[in-house]
């Protein structure tokens, strides 16, 4: 009997979403814990509906439907998609507020009771970041770069600031903020729902970068402050302003970036980092204080790697996670300012899921021995240690109610996609919320990758995965599946893995793939990122050399015919393994790749990279450019002409330095498309060039 993936074509490649990701996302309890609210896409579909999970009568239903898969119209809110990689369509964003939601759809907003009748507010059309206030009544929105409020019930709008302007915007995070610091919020009510604290951010003074749009019909020209390397970042102040309107008390800034803002019960906190990130600072800021008190502070060498895990206690102490010893872990500091450490030594925590103040009690996700899987734990402040919640070796997440009584639990592992259930701390049975019978990697005919260690000279051991062929013994061709950069992991213990069909594809016409996280890369802590400090492209590529000669030492692999791709850092990962190692790799695709980090944004280059001015050998190392001449090897170029991220410059360049040194090479533009590309057809066709290309040519 065939398996629906045997074999993997290339029109399973293109469509979205991949087997067994269809399901449950964006969880979050109700208020009152009666239910849990999440978007789940239909089967086989981009298209995602909004559903509520009614705890009592273990069920849930559709309270919004998707209808259709079409594309949202407006600008801000196809950006606002790129910035979270969101491919899926329909209901995007939705926030509940004691019994009152509020759900995006398309291009529309719909409002109302979470157990009644949902209508569209005709208010909310056009508005950016909506959020409820506390007790459902109103609705706090962005529109044309102004705060607004719009009271439900009377349809009555109050205009918080009005000087909005081309550049100058109120109550939005700035493109550094949501790209790179992964704030995405640029306003927060307080509890009472009497004050709002917002942004201000002036982008006026950052020249306009600007992108043309040639390939759908009429010529148009997208503009954006992108602040490069070096250059000055948008101008960001915080103020607060009453919920009724009124004059902004705007607070003293101290930091070039603000990372987090929170109400607590002592006044408002906000988390600011200098431009190196490397100092820390929360200062807390009581009502008729514009200077605010420092209450918190941390120097981080060589970099400060902001998270969502500080909580704020009534008696003034705080508990945080730091990497002060090169690992994750988390730290109480008491109101009086003294520190001690609450996670043991051997494990690394990820996120804090939730903290009980009045128990002690919290819940964590992170590893211990193994980092390419995730457990959920619980501990108490007082440090006596973490016991494990879950059990399957795979990559276990969980959201937990309100009253910290249950939590929602998705795990999924290489041999099953995520299964949802919904748990009583207090010992119940698991309830099955979603899951997909029958369907695993063997059904599928996709076998799992195999997990393999790589041991550098130095002793250091990198984590890795292998696809082999079935059937096929050694030496075999080698392409190697790569990202490599800061701040992302490619090698756990997941059902994606699995689904991967590239790799799949590739592996099943003969090709061993393999993946490699190499030192720079996360989900190790910052003792494992640090090599990368102020050095782009040199130790990452040295892993990945190792990687292949450890393989082709194994008798796995024909040096002869070894190639690469990658998209983003992994695209400027495959020009960087073409250029600088040539001898080792034979061929290569690169997608949207960056090729000189200057021509990158400020908040990501210069955490790792410092600036030109004071960094310039580094720079020099790390671009392209200059190591053009040492290509031997067969390329292909795929890059978006209206990406505003990785900007179609960056291949621009490339393209008149491989001309003019007389380099071969072949190039696939994408003339409508952005960094994450959109559409069956446009995917088919990368995929198609990609795969296509690597089997022609190694």
């Amino acid at each position: 009997m065939q398996s629906r993936f045997d074999p993997v074509t290339l029109d399973d490649i293109a469509q979205l979403p991949a087997p067994g990701w269809g399901h449950p996302g964006s969880l979050r309890f109700l208020p009152d814990g009666s239910g849990v609210l999440y978007v789940q896409p239909r089967q086989g579909e981009l298209a995602q509906d909004l559903w509520l999970y009614e705890i009592e009568e273990r069920k849930g239903r559709i309270l919004v439907e998707a209808q259709g898969q079409s594309q949202p119209t407006s600008l801000a809110e196809q950006l606002r998609r790129e910035r979270l990689r969101q491919a899926y369509v329909g209901v995007t964003y939705f926030d509940v507020a004691q019994d009152t939601l509020v759900v995006r759809r398309g291009d529309e907003m719909l409002a109302g009771k979470v157990r009644g009748d949902l209508d569209a507010v005709p208010a909310l059309a056009r508005a950016e970041a909506p959020k409820l206030f506390p007790d459902g009544r109103k609705v706090a929105y962005v529109e044309d770069g102004n705060l607004k409020v719009l009271d439900l019930g009377s349809g009555a709008v109050t205009q918080l600031t009005q000087e909005a302007e081309p550049g100058l915007s109120f109550g939005l995070a700035e493109y550094a903020a949501q790209e790179e610091l992964d704030r995405g919020e640029g306003f927060w009510i307080s509890p009472g729902g009497d004050q709002i604290a917002l942004c201000r951010v002036d982008e006026r003074h950052i020249p306009l970068y600007s992108i043309v749009h040639q390939g759908a019909g009429d010529v148009w020209l997208e503009q954006h402050h992108y602040a490069f390397v070096g250059q000055e970042n948008a101008k960001v102040t915080l103020g607060v302003v009453s919920a009724s309107g009124g004059e902004i008390t705007w607070l003293e800034g101290h930091g070039e970036y603000i990372l987090r803002v929170a109400w607590t019960g002592r006044g408002l906190m906000a988390l600011f980092c200098d431009r190196e990130q490397q100092h820390a600072e929360w200062r807390l800021y009581r009502a008729g204080d514009q200077a605010g008190e420092v209450v918190w502070q941390e120097e981080s060498l060589p970099w400060f790697n902001v998270d969502d895990a500080t909580r704020f206690l009534d008696d003034g102490s705080i508990l945080f996670r730091s990497e002060r010893d090169g690992y994750q872990r988390l730290y109480l500091q008491s109101a009086h300012g003294q520190t001690k450490v609450v996670t043991p030594e051997g494990y690394l925590v990820y996120d804090l899921l939730d903290f009980d103040q009045k128990s002690g009690l919290f819940r964590c996700v992170g590893s211990a021995e193994d980092p390419t899987v995730r457990h959920v734990y619980e501990g108490r402040l007082d440090g006596a240690g973490l016991t494990v919640l879950t059990v399957e070796q795979g990559l276990n997440y969980a959201v937990f109610s309100p009253d910290h009584r249950r939590y929602v639990l998705q795990v999924t592992s290489p041999q099953h996609p995520v299964r949802t259930t919904l748990h009583d701390t207090q010992g119940a049975q698991a309830v099955v919320m979603h899951e997909f019978p029958g369907l695993d990697a063997d059904a599928l005919g996709l076998k799992p990758p195999e997990y393999i260690d790589i041991r550098r000279p130095d002793g250091l051991v990198l984590h890795a995965a292998l696809y082999r062929p079935q059937g096929l013994q050694g030496p075999l061709p080698l392409i190697v599946s790569v990202y490599g950069g800061a701040h992302a992991q490619m090698v756990v213990k997941s059902w994606d893995m699995t689904t991967d069909l590239r790799v799949q594809y590739l592996a099943q016409r003969g090709y061993l793939v393999f993946k490699l996280d190499g030192r720079g890369s996360s989900g190790r802590g910052l003792v494992f990122e640090a090599p990368l400090d102020r050095s782009f492209g040199t130790v990452e590529l040295e892993d990945q050399v190792i990687g292949v000669k450890t393989l082709v030492d194994q008798g796995l692999v024909d040096p002869e015919r070894v190639g690469i791709f990658g998209w983003s850092y992994g695209g400027y990962m495959t020009l960087t393994a073409l250029t600088k190692a040539p001898d080792v790799f034979k061929a290569g695709v690169a997608g949207a790749p960056v090729t000189d980090f200057r021509w990158y944004d400020t908040a990501y280059t210069e955490r790792y990279m410092g600036t030109d001015e004071d960094n310039h050998e580094g720079y020099e190392e790390a671009s392209v450019l200059p190591h053009v001449e040492g290509l031997k090897g067969d390329l292909l170029i795929v890059h978006g002409m209206v990406d505003e991220n990785v900007h179609f410059r960056h291949t621009a360049q490339l393209l008149a330095r491989l001309i003019e040194l007389r380099k071969p090479f072949e190039i696939a533009t994408l003339p409508e498309s952005r960094h994450m590309v959109r559409g069956f057809e446009q995917r088919r066709f990368v995929w198609e060039r990609t795969l296509e290309f690597l089997r022609q040519k190694v």
